[in-house]
């Protein structure tokens, strides 16, 4: 990750860290991370469904929509697990990716979301409009989980 890149993303974590912590969740940046990977626990808002682990890795920031995986704990390497993935639409654990416009896989696989209401936005903070749009997705199954 360039300089450029690294530094607007420090400007717009303590947004993304106010949100997740405004509803019981937080953000994680480890020291043996690369610059850009984030891991957000993202807690449903009905609080007896545990949280999800995300793992959020930004290549250039704010340009490029970050992958979005799901994982079982902070710093796990497997990511395919189903019960570590979202049981909303678009969340496929099944072929590792969340097809949706704010990340890199459904940036991906659907070309046309390069332009029109699906292209993506790189203005305000995108980092925070990742993790909002998460919540909400999560929210909507009522914290569902897909396995």
């Amino acid at each position: 990750m360039d300089l450029e890149s690294r530094l607007r993303l420090a400007g717009d974590v303590p947004a993304v860290e106010e949100f997740l912590s405004s509803t019981a969740g937080r953000l994680h940046h480890r020291d043996q991370d690369p610059d850009g990977l984030f891991w957000a626990e993202v807690q449903p808002n009905n609080g007896e469904r545990a949280a999800f682990i995300a793992r959020i890795e930004w290549t250039v920031y704010p340009d490029r929509p970050p992958s979005l995986l799901f994982a079982e704990t902070v710093g796990e390497s497997r990511v395919g697990a189903p019960s570590a993935w979202p049981g909303a639409n678009g969340y496929r654990y099944d072929s590792n990716d969340v097809c949706k416009p704010f990340t890199a896989e459904g940036q991906r696989l659907h070309p046309e979301w390069g332009s029109g209401p699906h292209s993506w936005r790189s203005t305000g903070n995108p980092f925070l409009h990742v993790v909002e749009n998460v919540q909400d997705d999560i929210d909507r199954v009522d914290g569902r989980r897909a396995g």
